[in-house]
């Protein structure tokens, strides 16, 4: 008789698991990208829990445990996945599950630079004016210059505004409400999630470690010199 692998989960386990990533049930449609789920099949699971996040996210993780999807059922694989920014994107979490089940995640993902928080103007508010265009002096030069931050990330903008909290639902409805425009879709996901979070929680250091999650990190870099040496 073959011996079962306990490293390897079964549908057994559905229900600890369901219980441990609860908190990103928000995020199923892009836990279930990370599992390597299909787009059709989760517009499939969409479709039969409407409005219905936490339900949909344990069709995923039933699905996954089932074989039907994506890497071989470990809590290693699953911790990846909340980690990932196509994915729950939830940090603390993962390394909470994998410190509980001895699981170790890439080093890569826990290598990424982050922004200086000690820094004051990190500590500022995002603003949609500030968006649009920040005026900056770099340090032994005379030339002001202009920094267009919509324009220059607009094109990651439903990636960004993912990684801000915005699911993938609600991203496509900003998208045919702005037509489609990469900079009105940014501004408006932008906007929301501005209004949804309150001050603290949507300063420029936020929005500097978002970005950097998702490889815009040149983006980051030239716009936290911006910020540094803005002119008022």
């Amino acid at each position: 008789m073959a011996v079962e692998d306990p490293n390897i989960l079964t549908e057994d386990d559905l229900f600890d698991i369901y219980k441990e990533v609860l908190d990103v049930a928000a995020e199923w449609r892009n836990v279930g990208l990370a599992l390597r789920v299909r787009n059709p099949e989760l517009d499939v699971i969409e479709k039969s829990c409407p409005f219905a996040p936490r339900d949909c996210l344990r069709a995923v993780l039933a699905g996954w445990l089932k074989g039907r999807n994506g890497p071989q059922p470990t809590w290693g694989a699953l911790c990846e996945a909340v980690a990932e920014p196509a994915g729950g994107n939830n940090r603390v979490l993962a390394e909470e599950m994998a410190r509980k089940h001895g699981v170790t995640l890439k080093a890569s993902q826990s290598q990424k630079p982050e922004p200086s928080k000690s820094k004051v103007h990190l500590e500022q508010v995002v603003t949609l004016r500030d968006l649009l265009c920040i005026k900056y002096k770099l340090p032994g030069t005379t030339d002001i210059q202009t920094l267009r931050v919509e324009r220059s990330i607009s094109s990651h903008w439903e990636t960004l505004a993912q990684q801000l909290g915005i699911d993938h639902g609600e991203c496509a409805s900003i998208a045919m409400a702005k037509l489609q425009d990469p900079v009105r879709c940014l501004s408006e996901a932008i906007s929301r999630w501005i209004n949804r979070n309150g001050r603290k929680n949507t300063t420029w250091n936020h929005f500097l470690t978002a970005m950097i999650d998702i490889d815009l990190k040149d983006q980051a870099d030239t716009l936290e010199k911006a910020l540094q040496y803005r002119v008022l």
